[in-house]
């Protein structure tokens, strides 16, 4: 069972997703994959809570590629916290001029954030896992200021689209409160 999980800032989507994955495994273990990379002192207080709120029998994998390379053992549900970051993470390792992004080395980024989500998800398909996703909704806001933004926000809203199209179930949430929507 593949479930997707999005929601604006602070809108409570990582916390439910955690329930969520929680009684997914009922009480067995849980693989947390944690895309999120340490940029700043706000980054580090961000990463060190939710650290904190991880049970201690979830295993946490930092990473944000190869996720088909991921070793599945006794857990019962991966939880991969989130698909933005997955995208920021690639467009650094992509965009050469973030002044002058060429569209190119975007879609490429997009593209390869795609594939990662279908291979994980193909993963955890195979063996029977469940698998909980994360993202950010970001088409309810303002069109961003620069080109490189732009980009971002349009590739991630194609790079949901193709992560509910892979799930069973889509959940929006807002205010703290998860609405299903698929």
């Amino acid at each position: 069972m593949i479930t997707l999980v999005t929601g604006g800032a602070r809108s409570g989507k990582s916390d439910f997703a955690e329930k969520l994955v929680a009684e997914k495994a009922a009480g067995g273990p849980v693989l947390y994959i944690a895309t999120a990379t340490n940029t700043d002192g706000e980054m580090d207080d961000r990463i060190r809570r939710h650290r904190a709120r991880r049970p201690e029998n979830w295993r946490t994998e930092e990473r944000w590629q190869n996720l088909d390379r991921i070793s599945l053992g006794a857990e019962k549900a991966v939880l991969l916290d989130c698909v933005g970051f997955l995208l920021d993470n690639t467009y650094f390792g992509t965009i050469a001029d973030w002044d002058d992004p060429k569209q190119e080395e975007a879609d490429a980024a997009e593209e390869k954030v795609k594939a990662e989500l279908t291979a994980l998800a193909e993963l955890c398909n195979a063996v029977n896992v469940d698998l909980v996703m994360v993202t950010n909704e970001v088409g309810d806001g303002l069109v961003p200021a620069t080109k490189v933004s732009r980009l971002y926000r349009d590739a991630l809203g194609r790079i949901n689209c193709h992560a509910a199209a892979l799930a069973d179930h889509v959940y929006f949430s807002v205010c703290g409160i998860p609405m299903q929507i698929k």
